[in-house]
């Protein structure tokens, strides 16, 4: 049991002008308070929420003319028992439009007037619902981060097998892992809504030297794609790139390499989009392109991933890459 009283108080201070800017206090705080005897009559109710009937100056309110049936029975019967054993209660109440309410009840000690009960409310509506939106994006970045090691195991795995040396081992497996990790930025900026493919290409295109990045021109639409065919097409972009500047001849020849997407409603009912690669090659390279992991991603690995399919083909003088997955994927 508590005794409450004011701490401190100007002499022959206005009790009125105190009540008011109590109750402002109140208000500001969101915190509802309400007073009552031991007979459970209430002596003073102030900020109630607006979810509740609030009393006129002539009535003689109660929990059920206040709260209703189910919760003013719940009140009251709180209530006797803290009359009974001296121990606060408190409970949360969410009612029948979703909003949820803290209530404490204590009983305290008037010196005047002997035992009170001493209820406050709190709304804690928005706090619930932030606290459920953390619980969701926690379980989404843990289902996220799964997946994202799931790929990099297997990315790890499958460059070691197709690494002659453990030099060469390290510097295909940075890349692509720097890759992802510039993928990685590109959804978190868009709050896990995805990334545009034009600022996909030039993230990845930042790994590279600026001599690269100013001869690769990006033509077509620039869609927003989901976060899982970003971290894909992603790394796709990145196998491209690197098999250009590894292997290619346009860097020398100062040859520019074109990207372009094109967005089509083909039989689905979801618009299908194609990425094309054209790049400047030579008769020569092809023997020195053969099938490595980079060719498995690009033919195999990322077009699973998004839902897609992939054409990788090669002429005399031109490198053609076309990959075309759901819009949505």
């Amino acid at each position: 049991m508590h005794t409450h009283s004011l701490t401190w108080e100007k002499q022959q201070t206005d009790p009125n002008r105190q009540r008011d800017y109590l109750t402002f206090a109140l208000v500001r705080s969101g915190v509802c308070a309400m007073l009552q005897d031991e007979q459970l009559q209430y002596l003073y109710i102030a900020n109630l929420p607006p979810d509740w009937n609030s009393p006129s100056t002539q009535d003689k309110p109660s929990d059920l003319s206040i709260f209703g049936h189910k919760l003013g029975e719940k009140l009251t019967s709180e209530k006797q028992k803290i009359l009974e054993v001296g121990q606060k209660r408190e409970f949360e109440w969410l009612d029948d439009r979703g909003r949820t309410y803290h209530f404490l009840v204590e009983l305290v000690f008037d010196r005047e007037d002997g035992k009170q009960i001493f209820t406050t409310v709190n709304d804690l509506t928005d706090e619930r619902r932030r606290e459920k939106t953390l619980r969701t994006l926690l379980k989404e970045v843990s289902h996220r981060s799964k997946n994202l090691m799931a790929i990099i195991q297997s990315v790890a795995s499958q460059t070691a097998r197709h690494a002659p040396t453990l030099e060469r081992f390290v510097e295909s497996f940075h890349g692509r892992l720097q890759s992802l990790s510039l993928s990685q930025d590109s959804i978190m900026e868009t709050d896990w809504q995805g990334s545009s493919l034009k600022d996909m290409l030039e993230r990845q295109l930042s790994y590279f030297p600026l001599q690269i990045k100013k001869l690769v021109v990006f033509e077509g639409e620039d869609v927003v794609i989901s976060p899982n065919a970003a971290v894909h097409i992603g790394l796709a972009i990145h196998e491209l790139l690197s098999n250009a500047v590894n292997y290619g001849c346009f860097v020398q020849e100062q040859k520019q390499i074109f990207v372009s997407t094109k967005l089509q409603q083909l039989h689905s009912t979801t618009p299908t989009l194609t990425l094309n690669w054209v790049e400047p090659t030579k008769d020569e390279q092809e023997e020195q392109t053969e099938k490595r992991f980079g060719s498995t991603i690009l033919e195999r690995v990322v077009p699973n991933a998004v839902g897609g399919k992939a054409d990788y083909t090669r002429s005399e003088d031109t490198l053609r890459y076309a990959i075309s997955f759901p819009s949505n994927a």
